[in-house]
């Protein structure tokens, strides 16, 4: 597995100056390295995640999401990314939620909202020189994701606005018992 930082500096836990420079200019987070190190480890066990490449990880509240390389998940079989998401999770604490970080913003999204389906894609540009970017979603109880992650998650990796729309709002309607 190919990773942003020393293969050696991961397993020793002390970071070259190369790598301690990443770190201190944002570039890696010390989520990302605890990440790395559970990675390499699951590897052994996972032999077909050897083939992919870590991008980066985003935590946001109760959730971590773990970037790849764009296409790399599609070497692991939906079995290997449940049993690699339970693991994480279970190393972690968090729930974990696998991206792959593509290059195309609009099938970054995508594939961040799935299962959700995506009625409309629009670029608004804002009177400050600004754009956003406008999902409308079909149905709000598809969205498995809170939508400030939506959000965060967005513009942490691509440097995007996001704001959600939906079609179709579902309100949770309170039964009276007399």
């Amino acid at each position: 597995m190919e990773f942003p930082i020393c293969s050696f500096d991961l397993r020793t836990g002390v970071l070259c100056p190369k790598c301690e420079r990443k770190l201190q200019t944002g570039e890696i987070t010390e989520t990302d390295i605890a990440v790395m190190r559970i990675l390499s480890e699951l590897e052994k066990n996972l032999p077909p995640l050897s083939l992919t490449t870590y991008v980066k990880s985003i935590r946001y509240d109760s959730n971590l999401f773990v970037l790849f390389k764009d296409g790399d998940l599609n070497k692991l079989n939906p079995n290997q990314q449940a049993a690699l998401r339970k693991r994480l999770s279970e190393a972690i604490g968090l729930k974990v939620r696998l991206l792959e970080n593509s290059r195309d913003p609009y099938a970054f999204i995508q594939r961040l909202l799935a299962p959700a389906r995506i009625e409309a894609i629009n670029k608004i540009w804002l009177p400050d020189q600004s754009e956003e970017i406008r999902v409308v979603l079909d149905d709000e109880r598809l969205l498995k994701i809170n939508p400030e992650a939506v959000a965060y998650v967005a513009g942490a990796v691509k440097g995007l606005k996001v704001r959600l729309g939906f079609r179709r709002r579902f309100s949770r309607a309170r039964s009276k018992i007399h």
